[in-house]
């Protein structure tokens, strides 16, 4: 005789399977793509003109704009990538539920559980990207652009005095003013320069020279002003009866500098905006808010299937989108303050549990409750 051995049902977690990627996956994420590309796009357009004023102000080229661009690429990844999120996976829903494939899914036995745990899934991972993207590279760009610009300002202070142009040029350095005049033709490389000097033991000295140069000797940030052949002017100031004007010539005078003469050295500590995420330091505020940042990713997934619900097949599918985004904004708002607040009492593992719970919570009890309905064409669509 056989022996049937009892069967025992155990319960699975609905991960998704492949016919699940197929059907919502390469939509979905081509969608969330684009609408990055176009986000970027927007909002570096708004950026442009303002890096370009800086880089037109330093004389920069082409090359500087789109390098000062790509810093405020991970600053708009931060912003866009949950409402992008959201648009994308309701409309790449919509789509897969009204041609039918969804129910194509439900018949051969897919449980509609295995969606919610597919956008789950994506939304994970992309508030993973989220938290890397907040924790480590933004506050990177944030450094780097301002090293940047100050490289960018230097580089021009520093080829005004190497370079010749067809304007003249003045820059003071250690109270001393350079004005350098262009080239009254073709066969001269350099025009005149003009050094005052406003005090020397209490005299004033203007210098002119039709020969020099600047070289850069070891170390590299020092710059030498030479200059051949001077005519120098020298008189005190006037104080009541006039004094003689001193006027000699000399064979060669030089200027040694540093950019730090000239231009404030930049700041190379890092601001509390550019601190790189350190898990090991007791800072619960900043973790939280990284942490709810990274929530509202996968919250935005879950929120758009609840607006596929909510809306059904009437007039409110129309506003449906558009009022689940502002719910999400609100209540974005709402729990960080909340968590901030609670911040300086609670543990971070609490806070952590209580922002999952806040922003999880709430999408999934609705899709659980009715997320069956997902599988299900909408009909009488007017």
């Amino acid at each position: 005789m056989r022996q049937h051995r009892p069967h025992t049902r155990k319960f699975v977690l609905p991960l998704p399977r492949l016919p699940i990627v197929r059907v919502l996956g390469k939509p979905l994420i081509l969608r969330l793509l684009l609408l990055l590309l176009v986000i970027e796009a927007i909002f570096l357009a708004e950026s442009f003109t303002t890096l370009m004023e800086h880089a037109l102000r330093y004389e920069g080229t082409a090359r500087d704009v789109l390098h000062l661009l790509s810093f405020k690429t991970p600053e708009i990844l931060d912003l866009a990538l949950a409402i992008s999120l959201l648009i994308a996976t309701y409309f790449a829903t919509q789509d897969a539920r009204n041609r039918g494939e969804l129910v194509i899914l439900a018949t051969a036995g897919i449980h509609w559980g295995r969606v919610i745990a597919f956008v789950l899934l994506l939304g994970t991972c992309g508030g993973l990207l989220s938290f890397l993207n907040a924790g480590l590279v933004l506050p990177m760009a944030k450094y780097g652009e301002r090293l940047a610009l100050a490289a960018l300002q230097k580089d021009h202070v520093l080829s005004r005095i190497n370079t010749s142009t067809d304007h003249t040029t003045l820059q003071t350095i250690r109270d001393t003013t350079f004005i350098a005049t262009p080239p009254q033709d073709a066969a001269q490389s350099r025009g005149q320069l003009f050094v005052f000097q406003p005090n020397q033991n209490g005299n004033w000295r203007v210098a002119q020279s039709q020969d020099w140069q600047v070289t850069d000797p070891a170390p590299a940030d020092t710059h030498t002003i030479t200059l051949q052949s001077l005519s120098v002017l020298e008189a005190p100031y006037p104080s009541g009866q006039p004094k003689p004007l001193n006027r000699f010539k000399t064979a060669q005078a030089s200027f040694a500098f540093q950019m730090a003469d000239a231009l404030p050295t930049p700041d190379t500590t890092r601001t509390a905006a550019e601190q790189l995420l350190d898990l090991n330091a007791n800072q619960p505020a900043q973790l939280t808010r990284l942490v709810t940042r990274a929530l509202m990713v996968p919250m935005a997934g879950l929120l758009a299937l609840a607006a596929l619900l909510i809306g059904g097949a009437g007039p409110w599918r129309h506003a449906a989108l558009p009022l689940v985004a502002l719910l999400m904004m609100s209540v974005d708002v709402a729990s960080r303050a909340l968590l901030a607040e609670w911040s300086a009492t609670f543990p971070t593992p609490v806070l952590l549990l209580l922002a999952l719970a806040f922003y999880l919570g709430p999408p999934l009890t609705y899709l659980l409750w009715r997320g069956e309905a997902l599988m299900t064409p909408q009909r009488g669509r007017t």
